[in-house]
């Protein structure tokens, strides 16, 4: 699963906006009108029964000191910064929400909120030019002792703008490339923000903080060349900081990260547990096993109906089907030869059947299941409306994506497909190896594009990010896990430059409609903005919306204070709350 950028875009996104899920990058906007939860279809059982009613404050209890608590993770960890495009994951998000703090986070209800363990206050003070100032609480520090400070700031923004240093790849540059300037004050506990034109998801920005005096030592920050090296060594390197309230003690390649808490924490709440263990199971059939022989005591997986099912049969163990930000789709790799044909890619997802995918995928448990069909807003949210049928994609309608190819000179339409030149049309369907919905996905994609002549090879992946990065695929199945900033998200995975546009779609005149949307203060004309994007996006037969992904929390029921929280931060957004009940 990808994040979209904010904190952990992984994710929250570490940071707030958009992560990736593989399930694959942190914290994002509202994109005007803020963001309610659909709670249709949802359930939950003993402790996570009011979570649907009370996102925040459901499974609330007191806990005792002590213990050790394992929650699962479905992808390995490709690297320690957040902050780049290929270690921007939600699973990785989740390991460091209580490692990395920023500006602002996300609650369950799908709210952005201010960080209130760090911050005094955040606000924007000015309107012409927008000025943002951001105080932060004298007790901040790193695990070392070091200030949190001004410099932490500066240094995501030099590292994200895109500019400052061009080798940095970082995960978004959603606001950072509109920062006129960033000035310090009060020994750096303040920090004054110019914006060179206003953004209207100013909260996602600063949303995953580094310690600037950490990367100072594996690079000089006053140039490209520094940033660039420092910004990868924080990649390779195993964090010995925290600013948060737990810090890693062990990694395990593949395996696990163990951390314990961060004896410097300053926040209002001290963590419980003696140790909290991310455990790596690939492998989706091994989880439930691993529940219910007590090796992990919380799964949060992406779910089927097999996990479902086996997880309602385990004693002492409540669960919490739910649905937030995080969103199924299909996307093309637009670069390659055969399916730069925006004509193909059209025929494609023309035949593609959204709801016979989601009939013989989630809606085994997740009755009454609809396609999604807009790629900005999941329903629920203002601004949500079907940008897509009206295009055909998605409609599984073959006769209408045979005379397409047909009147575009392909031949052998229904047999075995050839573009003009006679090439054969053959693709791969990528999806996250051990991932079982995905896997069924291009099983279905296979027999549906088949009867169009296309030869579709389900290809597995071990490594999503790498994969992504690199550009190697041909059509591909993930999720993006949002935050409440809309338009940040939409910026840091549509823009050519944003990011996270790994197929290369590049559409200048959807760009526009993107960029005005993030200068706007009006929530009416930020969703007009946004809608016509996504009309654009449409036609483009890039990215395909497949469903709003339904998420599944299950626990022991002796454990407390854990809650759903379907943005890109995930469950583990308040880690320091989590431990064994009391009584």
């Amino acid at each position: 699963m990808r994040v979209h950028k904010g904190k952990a875009l992984v994710a929250g996104l570490a940071a707030l906006a958009l992560a990736l899920t593989g399930c694959s990058s942190s914290k994002g906007g509202n994109g005007g009108g803020g963001t309610k939860a659909d709670t249709s279809g949802t359930k939950g059982t003993g402790m996570f029964a009011d979570c649907a009613k009370s996102p925040n404050d459901c499974n609330t209890a007191t806990v005792k000191k002590g213990g050790t608590l394992t929650y699962t993770l479905e992808k390995t960890i490709a690297g320690w910064n957040i902050n780049t495009s290929n270690s921007n994951t939600f699973e990785f998000a989740e390991v460091m929400d209580g490692v990395i703090v920023g500006a602002f986070t996300a609650n369950p209800d799908l709210k952005p909120v201010l960080n209130s363990d760090m911050m005094v206050s955040a606000e924007q003070t000015k309107a012409s030019p927008q000025t943002l100032v951001y105080k932060i609480k004298p007790e901040a520090i790193w695990s070392d002792g070091k200030p949190i400070d001004a410099t932490d700031f500066d240094y995501q923004l030099k590292t994200s703008d895109g500019t400052t240093c061009k080798d940095c790849t970082p995960a978004s540059t959603s606001g950072y490339d509109q920062v006129q300037s960033l000035t310090p004050s009060d020994n750096g506990k303040t920090v004054t923000v110019v914006m060179k034109k206003p953004y209207s998801d100013w909260q996602s920005m600063f949303g995953s903080l580094y310690p600037a005096h950490i990367a100072a030592e594996h690079g000089d920050l006053t140039t490209p060349a520094g940033l660039a090296a420092s910004f990868a060594y924080l990649d390779k390197t195993q964090p010995t900081y925290s600013g948060g309230p737990y810090m890693v003690k062990a990694a395990v390649k593949d395996t696990s990260v163990t951390e314990v808490p961060n004896p410097k924490w300053y926040g209002k709440v001290k963590p419980s547990l003696d140790q909290l263990i991310f455990r790596i199971i690939t492998e989706q059939t091994q989880e439930v096993p691993a529940l219910q022989n007590n090796e992990v005591q919380a799964i949060y997986p992406q779910p089927n109906a097999d996990i479902v099912t086996q997880v309602g049969g385990l004693q002492g163990v409540d669960s919490y089907l739910g649905k937030g930000l995080t969103w199924e789709h299909l996307d093309f790799n637009t670069t390659g030869k055969v399916l730069s044909d925006k004509v193909l890619r059209t025929a494609i997802f023309t035949a593609v059947n959204q709801q016979g995918i989601i009939d013989k995928t989630i809606g085994q448990f997740v009755p009454g299941a609809k396609p999604l069909n807009n790629h900005m807003y999941v329903p629920g949210q203002p601004g949500y409306k079907d940008n897509v049928t009206a295009s055909g994609q998605g409609s599984g309608d073959l006769a209408k994506a045979k005379k397409l190819l047909t009147d575009a000179g392909y031949t052998g339409v229904g047999s075995a497909l050839k573009n003009k030149a006679g090439s054969a049309v053959s693709i791969r369907c990528s999806f996250t190896a051990g991932n079982t919905l995905r896997q069924q996905s291009c099983q279905l994609l296979q027999a549906q594009l088949g009867a169009l002549g296309i030869t579709v090879k389900p290809t597995p992946l071990d490594d999503l990010g790498g994969t992504l990065d690199s550009g190697d695929f041909d059509l591909i199945i993930f999720a993006w896990v949002g935050a409440p900033f809309v338009v940040a998200g939409a910026q840091q995975i549509f823009k050519l430059k944003g990011g996270g546009d790994y197929g290369k779609n590049n559409d200048p005149a959807m760009e526009t409609e993107l960029d005005a949307a993030s200068t706007e203060t009006d929530p009416v004309k930020v969703q007009d903005h946004m809608n016509k994007a996504d009309a654009l996006l449409t036609a483009d037969a890039y990215n395909l919306p497949l469903f709003q992904k339904p998420t599944f929390l299950a626990a022991y029921a002796n454990l407390a204070n854990i809650h759903d929280n379907a943005t890109s931060v995930g469950p583990p957004y308040n880690v320091q709350s989590w431990g064994i009940r009391a009584s």
